[in-house]
């Protein structure tokens, strides 16, 4: 499979930041998913439960898959148009570890998004964290990502619900994760600074 052109891949980002979000009817375990569809390729499905919480994001784009599930993580296939006609159905092949590249150009598509929709923006903070681990691993390595929960705005009149079952990582977590990258980062830089001197 050939690898689609960045202006095509930004065209796609851009349809589905335009697309009306479908939501379905929640399910028995009180889940409800919400549709995002471009016609330009891009494709994301996103599960949330009774609080509002993202508990699982599917990403398709242009060919590649991304699937980032509450304390699982991140994992990556390809998907397959099966028949020609117009009610073709899709086959995902998933990669037996994640394919850094195919994460790579998923963050890289995301990472210009700058509207308001909670689901686009949920899955864009999921790929930059796992682009930021790549990055700081120096190479391929299996992606565990934890997003920072995405909440639902409660209806006027009704009480928030509270937060638990955080997946992964609670903000505090990523606090402290987030100040060690920056110091890993910042010693890096004076070792390389050093160096160069």
């Amino acid at each position: 499979m050939t690898e689609p052109s960045p202006e095509r891949v930004k065209s796609a980002i851009q349809a589905l930041s335009q697309a009306r979000p479908v939501e379905g009817p929640p399910g028995d375990d009180g889940q409800r998913s919400v549709w995002h569809l471009s016609p330009q390729g891009a494709e994301l499905l996103s599960f949330v439960d009774t609080d509002g919480r993202v508990q699982r994001q599917e990403l398709t784009l242009l060919g590649e898959h991304c699937v980032w599930t509450s304390g699982v993580g991140l994992r990556t296939g390809r998907v397959e148009q099966e028949g020609a006609s117009r009610a073709e159905t899709s086959v995902v092949h998933p990669d037996l570890e994640p394919v850094p590249a195919r994460l790579l150009r998923a963050a890289v598509a995301l990472e210009d998004y700058q509207g308001e929709d909670r689901y686009i923006l949920h899955m864009q903070r999921v790929l930059a964290l796992a682009r930021q681990g790549l990055v700081m691993a120096g190479g391929p390595a299996p992606v565990a990502v934890a997003a920072p929960v995405v909440q639902e705005p409660p209806a006027p009149g009704v009480p928030r619900a509270p937060s638990g079952g955080t997946p992964l990582a609670t903000p505090k977590h990523e606090g402290l994760t987030m100040l060690l990258v920056l110091g890993v980062g910042l010693i890096v830089g004076v070792g390389l600074m050093l160096w160069l001197l």
